[in-house]
């Protein structure tokens, strides 16, 4: 994805919020995999899914602390716009 930052003090936050919500993506994907190959209906489906829930919980936090928190709202919003033109989807950190 090419994106301009409206401030370029903050290009390179923007490129590292860019792979860690491509990376935390691609974390959620193989969770839902995992949980997709099991029965629904069963105990070990339920076990899982809420250890998968709180491992995406706090990676996701994590996420938030490290890349997110510290960006302007406009750089943000900005950036989260051209991310969904580019993926079709909102990104999930933002």
């Amino acid at each position: 994805m090419d994106y301009q930052s409206i401030n370029p003090k903050y290009a390179k936050d923007l490129d590292r919020l860019y792979k860690a919500d491509r990376k935390y993506c691609e974390f959620v994907d193989k969770n839902m995999a995992k949980l997709d190959a099991l029965d629904p209906d069963s105990e070990k489906y339920y076990r899982l899914a809420e250890m998968i829930e709180d491992a995406e919980a706090i990676r996701y936090n994590a996420n938030r602390e490290r890349f997110v928190d510290h960006l302007p709202e406009r750089e943000l919003k900005a950036w989260a716009k051209r991310y969904e033109s580019f993926h079709g989807y909102a990104p999930y950190l933002v």
